[in-house]
């Protein structure tokens, strides 16, 4: 199920999209913050579902249903409102709404939508016209149950028989180009030929009498020769697979969204098979240990130039590494977690912007390596813009002076070395960590190092005198008092407790 959210308040909008992400057969394609946004986007994505806010600005929710009436776009919509007079429920149900849920919006209540709309969709899908594309889509989407009497019906309009043999290929493309008709006149023995409502996603089933071909014939080589032709100068990548019967479209159709992704463990090939994957030799991906300090330390410089290269590099080296692409999406994630808490501790009039993102969704989504790097790029770009200064100079400073003690704090770093590399006086970093922090250079930097020394004191077995040094502490009394000035117990006692 495709489904828009169209909601002013980004609390509720981004909340709601988490939740709704959160279901194995919902996809949400679009989210819009007024009602001109959320015409535009169902025009043009067509989605199954719609959830609209009523009052919002420049276009409210019930004038976006009256427009798209208008204009003869069917969609099924829920309204959700703090407004809960019977005019607005008369008008939205005149309006062609299916539901009417009332803020605070519980996850009951959007259950309930769900499987209401859920068997709706299934009830028309049931009344669908009978061509190859449309059975194709209903069976792929779920909306058509997969029983004995369905998939007959479906056998019927394939083509299928007895003696058939059966292979899906999902095709992706990042830039939304497919189209049908590219290629309904190029392959043969295919059943039907579906492409998702962006674009982006072609699925074909091809439908082949066993006895055309020998049980040594490889109908994925075959499959891979023909996609070869269709997609030699496109952006593509597909992936292909036998199946036994129709019983296993849907799945097989949900899995291979996941498959297409192992295309960053074979980046020469277009065409990716369940042979290439399991005879694949693939390795756990792990990010340096120094990613998250590199990373905040590009973005402390407000380098984009810094940027790009850490991202060529990485990209390189993942495409060299012959990688497990679960281990590689997970640290994406983890990466864009990092992310977004380190705009709420450094840039917070920011990190608004970057929640708005959902970027560690859309990397749990992406089909392809270079849709996560671009993810990570969205948020990079908030925070390397320019539009809007940083809160102050000063506080930039700052920020450059935190991350050069980050990479120095076990070093006997002074106030006049940090001062020496930021090209200003010990006098004037002074004065800046007084007014910003609120406390003098040196406290910061026993805060720092005393912080750092709490996590290997529960964490490792190192001596007392040993997690001194390497904290930056000479005189392992000093590392004492200072430790128990700031924590209010020795380190021993931090270490029993």
């Amino acid at each position: 199920m495709t489904i828009v959210i169209v909601e002013d308040e980004i609390k509720i909008r981004n909340g709601l999209n988490r939740l709704l992400s959160s279901y194995e057969n919902i996809n949400i394609v679009g989210k819009a913050k007024n009602g001109a946004e959320g015409l535009s986007l169902i025009e043009q994505l067509r989605p199954d579902l719609v959830f609209t806010d009523i009052k919002m600005p420049e276009m409210d929710g019930l004038e976006m249903l009256e427009s798209l009436r208008a204009k003869d776009i069917r969609c099924h919509c829920v309204l959700l409102t703090g407004y809960a007079e019977f005019d607005f429920a008369k008008r939205a149900i005149s309006c062609g709404a299916d539901d009417y849920l009332l803020k605070p919006i519980t996850v009951e209540a959007i259950e309930n939508v769900i499987t209401s709309i859920d068997s709706k969709l299934r009830t028309e899908s049931a009344q669908l016209e009978a061509t190859p594309g449309s059975y194709l889509r209903a069976l792929i989407s779920g909306t058509i149950e997969i029983t004995d009497e369905n998939v007959k019906k479906a056998s019927m309009v394939f083509g299928i028989d007895d003696s058939s043999i059966l292979c899906l290929a999902h095709g992706y493309r990042s830039d939304a180009a497919f189209n049908v008709s590219d290629y309904e006149g190029i392959l043969e023995k295919h059943g039907g030929i579906y492409v998702s409502e962006n674009g982006k996603d072609c699925y074909i089933l091809f439908v082949m009498n066993s006895s055309s071909y020998s049980h040594d014939f490889n109908i994925s080589d075959m499959i891979r020769n023909r996609l070869k032709i269709m997609s030699k100068n496109a952006e593509s990548i597909w992936y292909v697979e036998e199946l036994n019967s129709l019983f296993e479209l849907h799945t097989a159709a949900q899995n291979s969204a996941k498959k297409l992704l192992y295309s960053l463990a074979f980046p020469t090939k277009t065409i990716i098979t369940k042979d290439d994957i399991s005879t694949a030799n693939l390795y756990e991906y792990s990010p340096s240990s120094d990613i998250e300090k590199r990373i905040e330390h590009i973005l402390v410089e407000s380098s984009e130039a810094l940027w790009s290269e850490w991202i060529n590099s990485t990209k390189d080296a993942i495409l060299k590494g012959h990688y497990e692409p679960d281990s590689v999406r997970g640290a994406f994630i983890n990466i864009s977690n990092y992310i977004l808490q380190l705009s709420a501790k450094l840039w917070p009039e920011k990190n608004r912007q970057l929640r708005e993102l959902d970027s560690a969704i859309h990397i749990g989504k992406a089909k392809t390596l270079d849709e996560m790097f671009d993810a990570l790029t969205q948020q990079a770009k908030i925070l390397l813009s320019h539009e809007t200064q940083r809160e102050s100079i000063q506080n930039y400073t700052i920020l450059k002076a935190i991350t050069y003690i980050r990479e120095h704090y076990a070093e006997r770093i002074s106030q006049e070395e940090v001062a020496s590399f930021l090209s200003i006086t010990p006098e004037y970093l002074s004065t800046l960590f007084n007014r910003e922090m609120n406390k003098n250079f040196a406290a910061f930097v026993n805060e720092f190092r005393i912080s750092h020394s709490k996590r290997l004191l529960n964490s490792t077995n190192l001596k007392i005198y040993e997690i001194a040094e390497k904290v930056g502490f000479t005189d392992p009394k000093y590392f004492n008092k200072v430790f128990k000035d700031i924590v209010g117990i020795s380190p021993k006692e931090f270490r029993g407790r």
